[in-house]
């Protein structure tokens, strides 16, 4: 049995239409149930139910398709109830789409349906864990986890009008660009501190910043639409991948930010860095957006990114 989910909302409308359209057909002949998620029933709703371990039949799996972006992943992650005998098949249908572009997948619809069908896990990934220390909150992702700047824009693109209007042009992705580059011109660089998890021998490191402007956790390589965060990333090695933007001028930041789509802003030291680690504390006196897989959930002051201890079973 296959559980599809599907957002009917997502992409301006667009998920359902391609999902009728192009999807469907595919599952022919399959033993498979479609749930759409409502605003009485979210996805995370649906997939809480579905993941009940009192319900699921022992050494049997539960099988979800997603068909969606980013957002929807990020919801199913935070449903899953028991992650050991849950798989998850993915078909990209979002604005974004980073984890699709990350996990290497089959070029064609065809295909994509065709290993979901096959109902087996071809691999596990690492799960990562935003704790909201300050609202005792937890809240999972998988491509990646940002505080400030980066945050801020998700939020933004979040109630942005264009949002709806570049999805339906299929170029929604634009959004994060133009939002991006209308808050530089606001933002303004905070203190923080940033404590970073131990690495083989060597301990925490606590690093305080005057000009701090983004912290981003990432588990993939991508985040906004594209953006090649942290190039070296892996799903795989138990590491988050943590990049700190930090004395960025809005000069520095036109020249910087565009290097970005190729992972070359790694490259400027004097305002980048990059550590590798299963954890990273960042610390603020002004409240700061923090999202999750793009989702920004709530500001904060003091958050911990970490691996969890689970992993998630992917049938592509």
């Amino acid at each position: 049995m296959i559980h599809i989910i599907v957002n009917p909302a997502g992409a301006a409308g667009r998920t359902v239409k391609f999902f009728r359209r192009s999807v469907l057909p595919l599952f022919s002949g399959a033993d498979y149930t479609i749930h759409f998620s409502s605003r009485t029933q979210g996805i995370s709703e649906i997939v809480s139910k579905l993941t009940d371990p009192s319900v699921i039949p022992e050494g049997s799996f539960v099988n979800l398709a997603v068909v969606g972006g980013d957002g929807t992943m990020n919801e199913v992650l935070n449903g899953i109830r028991d992650f050991e005998h849950t798989r998850v098949g993915l078909i990209p249908a979002g604005s974004g789409n980073d984890l699709a572009r990350d996990l290497s997948l089959p070029p064609e619809l065809e295909d994509i349906v065709a290993r979901i069908r096959l109902e087996q896990t071809f691999r596990q990934i690492d799960v990562g864990e935003t704790v909201f220390l300050d609202r005792d909150y937890t809240m999972r992702f998988v491509t990646g986890s940002g505080f400030g700047f980066d945050a801020h824009v998700c939020h933004l693109v979040e109630t942005a009008p264009l949002k709806s209007i570049l999805n339906r042009l299929r170029i929604g992705k634009l959004v994060y660009l133009i939002e991006a580059i209308r808050l530089i011109f606001m933002w303004k660089n905070v203190p923080v501190t940033v404590t970073y998890g131990p690495r083989g021998e060597e301990g925490e490191h606590t690093r305080s910043m005057d000009r701090f402007m983004f912290l981003a956790a990432m588990n993939h390589r991508f985040e906004g639409g594209g953006f090649m965060i942290s190039p070296s990333a892996s799903d795989t090695d138990g590491k988050l991948d943590i990049c700190t933007v930090y004395n960025v001028s809005k000069l520095k930041f036109m020249q910087v930010f565009p290097k970005a789509l190729k992972g070359k802003h790694i490259q400027h030291k004097e305002c980048v860095s990059m550590a590798r680690r299963t954890w990273v504390r960042v610390h603020c006196d002004t409240p700061q957006w923090v999202h999750c897989d793009g989702e920004p959930k709530y500001s904060s002051q003091d958050v911990r990114m970490q691996i969890a201890d689970v992993k998630l079973n992917l049938m592509v």
